[in-house]
């Protein structure tokens, strides 16, 4: 048998497991969803093209698949807040819709819902699409592009969900356990199981092809058998250098920036600020900040009621305090030296002497890494890298914000809230680790507060 699951990262639906202090246990952390940016942008950009689409149709193709993960990162904290925390089926349900295409939809056990490709609501997004007369405008490429992010990550979340508490298990959607289960990133991954990725490559061109035939193009498509071998050698690289090459010889634009946005290692080639990919609608030289070119995207009239309706819902007070001390704590975690981090961070689980060997300050540390695809690697560890002047990433005390997605609408480098009045829950994401999500939980204590859990939830 050969391996069946296509490795797409898509936004994995929040599992959450806290692991709580003073012993400093830490789980590791969790996996992300699905195929990234080298399959969603990348791959489905040159697949349009074999199609017949010019440029700018493969763009707005391309970039409409890769919004519906990259846009939503400045609502990733809404989501799990109101999954994880709040426990609303909106999130459930969104999530549902944009990556894993279950028949049955929440609230139900995982084994109730298993994600298949052959599911009627896993093609239900794509034969509307197809049906509707608008074929080749931009709006409608748009949704064409959403509709197969959701088609692709259900050759890739295939199977059934795995359930970790507190996240509610009748709504939590995960790796699935035949797949490595919630804890690990076997599915994130092209190279981990090529065939199922060849499949959904197969099935996209195939659904790119039907689209067309209504339009008037000028170019002919390309047949199946001929883009084969190119696309099967696509699905079995493993670095993020190996993804560059093929996508900058097969002429796909942001050749570098696409396969930096992926969490693969980095291979021979240094992806350290790599630049983000520009996903306006008309793409040019000067790539605005991350926030500003990927973030804050609005999904199609079902998938944004359900999105509206989640971040609407996340009402997240905090106190004064409460944001005084997160923001000190994230501080200290972005602008410390890596070698003298778990001396500045012990004020912050209580004043108890940190070494590199605590999870906490090794998964802190992880998240500061550059090269992801090593950072994600628990064979080796984060202090190997303290001697190398680019293994981690710094800031300076005017400019640690910065490193910071800030949650939709609001003025803040994370998200902060009161946890019944007696402590606080802190959700941080890093633009430079974008599929990882830092969420903490902090007891009320003299000094202010101190942590008592801390998890890295993969979230994409």
């Amino acid at each position: 048998m050969h391996n069946r699951g296509a490795c797409r990262l898509i936004a994995c639906k929040p599992l959450l497991r806290w692991v709580f202090l003073p012993c400093l246990a830490l789980m590791p952390a969790l996996p992300a969803c699905a195929y990234e940016s080298d399959f969603h942008f990348g791959l489905t950009y040159w697949l349009a093209t074999q199609a017949g689409f010019d440029h700018q149709q493969s763009h707005d193709i391309a970039r409409g698949d890769e919004l519906t993960d990259t846009g939503l990162l400045d609502a990733k904290h809404a989501i799990i807040w109101q999954l994880c925390i709040k426990r609303q089926e909106s999130a459930s349900t969104l999530t549902r819709f944009l990556h894993f295409r279950a028949q049955q939809p929440p609230p139900s056990l995982p084994g109730d819902r298993p994600v298949a490709p052959s599911a009627v609501f896993a093609q239900a997004q794509i034969n509307s699409v197809l049906a509707n007369a608008a074929h080749g405008q931009t709006a409608h490429l748009l949704k064409l592009g959403q509709a197969l992010h959701g088609w692709q990550d259900s050759f890739a979340h295939q199977g059934v969900s795995d359930h970790h508490p507190p996240c509610p298990e009748q709504w939590v959607w995960t790796h699935a356990v035949d797949r490595g289960g919630a804890l690990k990133h076997q599915a994130d991954r092209t190279y981990v199981y090529p065939f199922d990725c060849r499949e959904a490559a197969k099935t996209t061109y195939d659904i790119l092809r039907r689209y067309r035939q209504p339009m008037n193009l000028s170019t002919t498509a390309r047949e199946w058998p001929t883009l084969e071998p190119q696309v099967f050698a696509f699905c079995q690289l493993n670095t993020r250098t190996a993804k560059y090459q093929w996508l900058e010889s097969h002429q796909v634009p942001q050749a570098f920036a696409i396969a930096g946005n992926t969490s693969l290692s980095d291979g021979v080639q240094h992806f350290w600020r790599p630049g983000p990919i520009d996903l306006r609608p008309v793409p040019t030289t000067d790539v605005p900040d991350y926030e500003r070119q990927a973030t804050g995207w609005r999904l199609d009239a079902q998938a944004d009621e359900l999105l509206q309706a989640t971040l609407s819902n996340a009402v997240v007070p905090s106190s004064p305090a409460a944001r005084q001390w997160a923001n000190a704590f994230l501080q200290a975690w972005l602008t410390t030296p890596a070698a003298q981090l778990p001396q500045a961070l012990a004020p912050f689980f209580g004043g108890r002497p940190l070494t590199f060997n605590d999870q906490p300050i090794e998964q802190l540390l992880r998240l500061r890494m550059t090269d992801r695809g090593v950072a994600d690697n628990p064979e080796v560890p984060p202090d190997k890298y303290l001697g190398d002047a680019q293994g981690f990433i710094n800031a300076g005390a005017d400019s640690w914000r910065e490193l910071l997605v800030p949650p939709r609408g609001q003025e803040i480098p994370a998200l902060v809230g009161n946890d019944q009045g007696d402590g606080l829950i802190l959700i941080a994401l890093l633009r430079s680790a974008p599929n990882a999500v830092l969420i903490i939980k902090a007891r009320s204590v003299e000094q202010g507060y101190a942590i008592e859990g801390l998890v890295v939830q993969v979230f994409h």
